[in-house]
């Protein structure tokens, strides 16, 4: 089977999508129903979405209320290590970026050659130390409501218009998923009431990107200490990772359900 899809902004350009892009489709579908937690994409989603559009890395980023830290969840491995100087570098910038909200998958080298965009302080300083030549972005909401998003980076300019079509494709899905979330989340508020105070406070500083071992030198308590905090909060919280502990303790957004 083949199936012809002429994308509105590419008005020249028909993309046919073969029958192993659908199965690959399906698959991320399958994957997608079988999440039950606060956070919409988990890493069996996001690896199946990397087996669907091939890539470095591909990161779901979300806000869980305004000015709360970025919520991020990855699947596959930077060329270049994250540093502190990266994530500083992401906040300094992140006004900066280019790759706005819109209806469909943009990618850097939609907008840049490759010259310019190397001379663009985006590159300098975030995609150059972490090996990326190229992204694809797909915004879960033309708005950008919650900063919520996709992320397939690359080490190259090797994104193919087959890759764009895919994720226009499942991009509508990808809002029903984040709906499908924040309804989850709306339980968990009554049973974050039942965390005790450092429960709470060992939460903040994960919700921060903060490791066990610096929780616990910040806290002055022991690794240990920490984990087992962490191990009564997912219990409390119906969880079991941190992404979801962290989730779950932050306020839903008001956007419609859908």
């Amino acid at each position: 089977m083949l199936v012809a899809i002429r994308r509105s902004s590419y008005p020249q350009a028909v993309t046919r999508l073969s029958e192993r892009d659908y199965q690959g489709v399906l698959e991320v579908l399958r994957e997608a129903a079988a999440v039950d937690g606060a956070i919409p994409f988990t890493e069996p989603l996001l690896e199946a979405l990397r087996r669907l559009v091939p890539c470095d890395v591909v990161a779901y980023h979300e806000r869980l209320a305004p000015g709360a830290p970025r919520l991020i969840v990855w699947s596959g491995e930077p060329r270049g290590p994250v540093t502190d100087a990266v994530r500083a570098a992401q906040q300094r910038l992140d006004h900066l970026d280019p790759l706005t909200p819109a209806p469909g998958a943009r990618k850097y080298s939609d907008l840049f050659s490759q010259q310019e965009f190397h001379r663009h302080d985006v590159y300098q300083e975030l995609a150059r130390p972490l090996g990326i030549e190229d992204m694809v972005r797909v915004w879960l909401e033309p708005t950008g409501a919650g900063d919520a998003r996709l992320e397939f980076d690359r080490p190259d300019r090797g994104f193919r218009e087959r890759d764009r079509t895919v994720l226009d494709v499942l991009r509508p899905h990808f809002a029903q998923f984040r709906r499908n979330a924040l309804r989850r989340r709306r339980p968990h508020a009554e049973a974050a009431k039942l965390l005790t105070p450092r429960e709470r406070e060992i939460l903040a500083l994960v919700a921060e990107g903060r490791q066990n071992g610096e929780v616990a030198r910040i806290l002055w308590i022991s690794a240990g200490t920490v984990r087992k905090h962490l191990e009564n909060a997912y219990e409390k919280l119906g969880v079991h990772t941190r992404t979801a502990a962290v989730a779950a303790i932050r306020p839903a957004s008001r956007e419609p359900a859908g």
